[in-house]
């Protein structure tokens, strides 16, 4: 039957809107279980990967009905299927048969000696690391869990009593909400980082939200913030006090009403998020100074074969480490390909034991402060080129701070003192994530070309919005996040 050329570019445009579209699933095992961080691919290099839940959202638009999906994952068989069957469901895989391995053990072509030597021969050949633009996708996670509070004035010879009273109940509401507040806050954020070598990149932000409640927010600077509003309230903004804290003398003039934007320059500055970003990059790269120093410092660590398996066609060894000297932190397992020797993904955390950076000044100062429970692991791709890259990288980190301190406030045109303890205790608890949604070579003069801006402008939104980055294949929120909400 003959159709009018109307009616058939009506039909073709169907047929190809009805691929443009948002797909969102789940992935998981044959025994329903979730499977984190598998890969949903569109062509070579076009592609999601899930959350820890499992959970993945990918934009479809631009590709034929006919172009092939493919979902995959370490130790699973690779699945793979057509466009127009790719739909919003659960996606299962099957573990991968593994008919090797004790082949592999009696055989044992490879010892771990000759692996380890030939994936530090063979960095320089896997992976770049200058003059590279990141398309990324960055998400930070972050609260306080407060262990202990107490602010209270001591000794005062310029209030009265019912002023100290006024005080201390202020201070009573503030330890009050560090001890009992759980309120979680997310920062997120898409833009190119263009790397010119370890120590110099650039960032342009294209679009960038907070997910807080701005009456619970437990940041340094919010809680440095409250304290000071409680000091401004009850003490004279006129005045110039001298400030002690401990046994040393802050300052011998201190104006309590002076302009302070510094907390506020520090959130929402270009050059911090980058520099936070970049450091994570580089972090997640192959060196002695970074967290995967286990790869390239094997005289620090033992290693073991513990497996084989695979990723498509593709063998891959699994291999277990630690500590093997009091200097090496972290301990793990890391895959590398049998084909090419690159590492393909490492995970980390704090060994037995083992802490970052610390400062322990209690009997001194009245403080300590210490990094545990550090964790993360890192997945790395191949593209076109030969070179593999970062795909997705995460890294959780606690702080444990401790601060007892007396602090007096001394009017410096009278004898008028006010003298308060403050005492506080907790851990920050934070997660870091990025996803890298393609990247390219840049040369030079691009870099040079590229101009910063001062100050990101976030949007701040008081619920969980699904449509947010809908043009956009993010990393799928998890379900704590997607009920995020702001009660009134």
């Amino acid at each position: 039957m003959y159709k009018k050329p109307l009616t058939i570019l009506l039909s073709i445009s169907y047929i190809f809107l009805g691929f443009a579209q948002q797909v969102s699933g789940k992935v998981l095992t044959k025994t329903n279980e979730p499977i984190p961080y598998a890969t949903i691919q569109i062509g070579e290099n076009y592609g999601v990967i899930t959350n820890e839940e499992g959970n993945f959202s990918i934009t479809t638009e631009g590709f034929k009905p006919t172009d092939s999906v493919y979902i995959s994952c370490l130790g699973f068989e690779k699945s793979g299927l057509e466009l127009k069957e790719f739909t919003s469901r659960e996606y299962k895989l099957a573990e991968q048969v593994n008919e090797l391995y004790e082949v592999y053990l009696t055989n044992k072509p490879l010892t771990i000696d000759s692996i380890m030597y030939y994936v530090n021969r063979n960095l320089k050949r896997n992976y770049k690391n200058n003059l590279i633009e990141y398309n990324i996708f960055s998400r930070r996670t972050e609260y306080i869990l407060g262990k202990d509070a107490d602010f209270e004035i001591d000794k005062s010879s310029g209030f009265k009593k019912k002023q100290l009273e006024a005080f201390n109940k202020d201070f009573d509401e503030l330890e009050r909400s560090l001890i009992t507040n759980k309120s979680k806050q997310y920062t997120e954020l898409v833009g190119q980082l263009k790397i010119k070598n370890k120590d110099e990149s650039k960032l342009n932000v294209e679009k960038a939200i907070r997910l807080l409640d701005e009456r619970n927010d437990q940041s340094v600077e919010k809680l440095a913030e409250k304290g000071k509003a409680i000091v401004l309230k009850h003490l004279d903004e006129d005045k110039i006090y001298t400030v002690k804290s401990g046994l040393f003398k802050v300052s011998d003039s201190v104006s309590l009403n002076e302009d302070n934007d510094k907390a506020e320059d520090t959130i929402n500055s270009l050059k911090f998020v980058r520099k936070m970003i970049h450091n994570m990059v580089e972090s997640h790269g192959f060196s002695s100074e970074t967290i995967l120093n286990f790869i390239t410092d094997t005289r620090k660590y033992k290693y073991e074969i513990k497996d084989i398996t695979f990723i498509g066609p593709e063998m891959v060894y699994v291999i277990a480490y630690a500590p093997r000297r009091s200097s090496a932190d972290f301990e793990g397992v890391f895959y590398v390909s049998h084909e090419t020797f690159a590492i393909l993904k490492a995970d980390y955390k704090f060994a037995k034991g083992r802490i970052g950076e610390k400062l322990n000044l209690k009997l001194l100062l009245g403080i300590k402060y210490i990094e545990q429970n550090k964790k993360g692991f890192v997945i790395y791709k191949k593209h076109d080129d030969g070179f593999y890259y970062p795909n997705y990288m995460t890294d959780q980190l606690d702080r444990y701070f401790y601060v007892d301190r007396p602090i007096k406030f001394k009017d410096n045109d009278s004898r008028e003192k006010v003298s308060f303890n403050f005492k506080v205790e907790g851990v920050f608890k934070e997660k870091n994530e990025i996803l890298i949604m393609g990247q390219k070579d840049i040369l030079p003069s691009e870099y040079n070309a590229t101009k910063e801006k001062q100050k990101i402008e976030y949007e701040t939104l008081k619920a969980f919005d699904p449509n947010y980055w809908q043009d956009y294949n993010v990393l799928e929120p998890l379900k704590e996040m997607k009920e995020f909400k702001v009660i009134d």
